[in-house]
């Protein structure tokens, strides 16, 4: 793990080590690679999703051939969207729950009173065996970072910074639609990792580009 630290000095400058882990990461960019004996992942903030994917791809191909990795368990990508839709909390849940909550008379009898926040969630497989966690509804800015986790260490801090995790915060919305697309696809070889990373690319961006279409009328 050691000589991977090394080779990504210059784009994840700020090293963590123990005997079992490395962590490497990039505070002005927001970026942090986790890797330990049977465990990796990527963690980065940013607002273009293609930037996002393009450098996941090659990082963790470099990753992969690094510490000569074969086969992975489990391959899969988390994106988190936060959509602003220029509509009050309020308006939000009425039309979110008219939308994607089938609702009658019964079901009416029984939940009578004022919808306050609500929620939708489904897990869907595609045809391809690509596993799908989908999760979406109205948001608050705190709900947001309650609901995301966000390591302070992956931000600048002091009084000289420029990216601060205050600073990230305060440039979110009051309030928008959240978005969570977990896809991920077990017992892959690595050799498959291109065709998943450019499908999940294609079907990921696409579904967020409609449902915050659907959300926006």
């Amino acid at each position: 793990m050691d000589s991977l630290g090394v080779e990504l000095t210059e784009e994840l400058p700020d090293w963590e080590r123990s005997p079992l882990t490395l962590e490497v990461r990039n505070q002005k960019k927001h970026r942090r690679l986790f890797t330990s004996v049977k465990r990796s992942f990527l963690d980065l903030d940013d607002i273009d999703p293609d930037t996002d994917f393009g450098y996941a791809e090659k990082l963790l191909k470099k990753t992969c051939t690094r510490l000569e990795v074969k086969e992975v368990q489990r391959l899969g990508i988390r994106q988190w969207f936060a959509a602003d839709l220029k509509k009050t909390f309020a308006l939000m849940v009425d039309e979110f729950s008219e939308r994607f909550l089938a609702r009658n008379d019964t079901l009416g009898g029984i939940l009578s009173d004022k919808t306050k926040d609500v929620a939708y969630a489904v897990d869907f497989e595609t045809t391809e065996g690509w596993r799908y966690n989908l999760r979406m509804g109205p948001m608050t800015r705190a709900q947001w970072f309650l609901m995301v986790g966000h390591e302070s260490s992956n931000f600048e801090s002091g009084e000289a910074a420029v990216e601060t995790l205050e600073k990230y915060q305060r440039s979110f919305p009051e309030q928008f639609l959240y978005i969570d697309i977990d896809c991920y696809k077990e017992d892959t070889s690595v050799d498959k990792m291109d065709k998943f990373l450019v499908g999940v690319r294609r079907r990921s961006h696409d579904l967020a580009t409609k449902l915050i279409e659907y959300c926006k009328k």
